[in-house]
């Protein structure tokens, strides 16, 4: 569907506008009200249908095309992050501790953009078949949202044949768009330690058995699980992130608490690193005299792209930025929950570089981070380019 020239510029202009009211006034995960309501608010006032659901916070919204067809859908995470912004940019947060410091507030804007190009297109008389089903999500940095959508029975009741997801990339160069079949984001555990010994004086130690000293060595064992397990043609990583014990120097603490995070590309080396861990962490801590209890929850799966899904948006990013600005993406070890909806539907997750040419991009969470505004409408470009095709894929 071709876009005037003065109409392209003026939806930029309203994304543009819209993601900044999103940045100067971000809600955390399951608090997205505001935000919703302004979500519902831009979709009514371009004539698109706000469909009603039980979620919340997030939203659905759809837009039908002139023949019946089957339905496909795009996803954009809402919420933002407990991050105090040091952008010092005009439109930075006005809410203090809070930040769109992942570019969710990009995320929406693009997708808002695409359903908007979706229904000039429903209108136009070269509408298609079928429909285009909106899911703004919410909740992603803590995990809930996607089991939250899928929950709701929307994507059930409207018969969705395959989702679509996009994430800004600040280490991949503006104007690229990376895409790849497989995996490309890491699946997410999250484990916690409990070292218990027996505490004491620490001029006295043989008369204790310290749990500083079994959660010091399970650190430095924890991290030989990927290097010496995994090989080192796979991905994987554990890392321990808070390490807390004692109340004062010249005690021998009853225990010390260390928990963490496991993240792996492949699945037999996710089910490999759990058994390991949990192996370590006993067998060090009997060898001290202490005990130790393990609570390890999986999280998140690994966020994988159908190889179907991944050709059709290689071929819509193709058709819009051209065939050398789309590239292989570069898989991470972060996690997404979109890797929710792959475990229903048939999905392609896909990266919009937003990075500086000099490198000089902050990375996702930090509290400089920010994105490149101009990457917007053409995220909903290849939304719309990609639900087109899947469209025509589904219809033979």
């Amino acid at each position: 569907m071709a876009i005037a020239s003065v109409e392209e510029s003026a939806l930029a202009e309203r994304l543009r506008n819209f993601r900044r009211h999103l940045h100067q006034h971000p809600e955390l995960s399951l608090e997205e009200v505001q935000t919703t309501a302004s979500i519902v608010e831009f979709l009514k006032d371009s004539g698109i249908e706000v469909l009603s659901s039980n979620l919340p916070t997030g939203t659905f919204a759809l837009v039908r095309g002139k023949r019946p067809g089957p339905c496909v859908a795009i996803r954009t995470d809402i919420d933002a992050l407990p991050i105090v912004e040091q952008t010092g940019l005009p439109y930075a947060s006005t809410i203090e501790g809070k930040m769109h410091a992942c570019g969710h507030d990009f995320h929406t804007a693009s997708v808002l953009g695409a359903a908007w190009l979706a229904q000039q297109w429903a209108d136009s008389e070269e509408s298609f078949a079928g429909s285009i089903l909106f899911v703004f999500q919410p909740a992603e940095e803590v995990g809930a949202g996607a089991k939250q959508v899928v929950a709701s029975g929307v994507l059930q009741e409207q018969g969705v044949r395959c989702i679509f997801g996009e994430h800004n990339n600040p280490l991949l160069e503006r104007g690229y768009i990376g895409v790849k079949s497989g995996p490309l984001m890491g699946s997410v555990d999250d484990f916690r330690i409990v070292v218990r010994g027996t505490g004491g004086h620490a001029a006295i130690p043989q008369t204790s058995v310290d749990p500083i000293l079994v959660a010091a060595h399970l650190v430095t064992g924890l991290q030989s699980l990927v290097s010496r397990n995994v090989s080192p043609l796979h991905s994987a990583v554990v890392t321990v992130g808070q390490l807390h014990a004692g109340t004062a120097r010249n005690i021998i603490p009853e225990e010390a608490v260390l928990e963490g995070t496991v993240r792996t590309l492949q699945p037999e080396n996710r089910d490999l690193l759990e058994e390991r861990l949990k192996t370590l962490a006993f067998s060090t801590a009997a060898a001290f005299g202490a005990s130790a209890e393990v609570d390890y929850e999986r999280q998140l799966p690994v966020t994988e792209s159908d190889e179907a899904m991944a050709a059709i948006v290689r071929e819509a990013a193709q058709h819009v930025v051209g065939v050398d600005a789309v590239v292989e993406a570069m898989p991470t070890l972060g996690g997404e929950d979109f890797s929710i909806y792959a475990e229903h539907l048939p999905s392609c997750f896909f990266w919009v570089g937003t990075g500086k040419p000099d490198g000089s991009s902050r990375g996702w969470h930090h509290p400089q981070f920010d994105v490149d505004e101009a990457q917007m409408l053409v995220a909903s470009k290849i939304f719309v380019e990609a639900a087109r095709r899947a469209l025509v894929h589904f219809s033979k």
